[in-house]
């Protein structure tokens, strides 16, 4: 079995990394949610699952793989509980 040379290690590292921090996001989604109601509650908006939705949305477009990873989360949960009350 041929030696990995370090430029590949490091990129495996990376990714398992990557891949780690966004399935350990995923655990902020109550966070994200309760955010998004706040600033809504602040800004004395109407709280909807599309405002909601659309406020995660914009909130999940960062660099930090954390946050994204519990923006979708959240928006997946908050999708699954509309669809389970309709």
């Amino acid at each position: 079995m041929p030696r990995k040379t370090p430029e590949q290690l490091a990129r495996e590292f990376e990714g398992r990394k990557a891949k780690g921090l966004a399935k350990g996001g995923a655990a902020f989604w109550p966070n994200i949610l309760a955010n998004a109601v706040l600033k809504l509650t602040a800004a004395r908006a109407e709280i909807t699952p599309e405002s909601l939705i659309a406020l995660i949305e914009r909130e999940g477009e960062t660099q930090d793989v954390s946050v994204k990873a519990g923006a979708a989360e959240a928006i997946a949960r908050l999708k699954q509980a509309v669809a389970k009350g309709a």
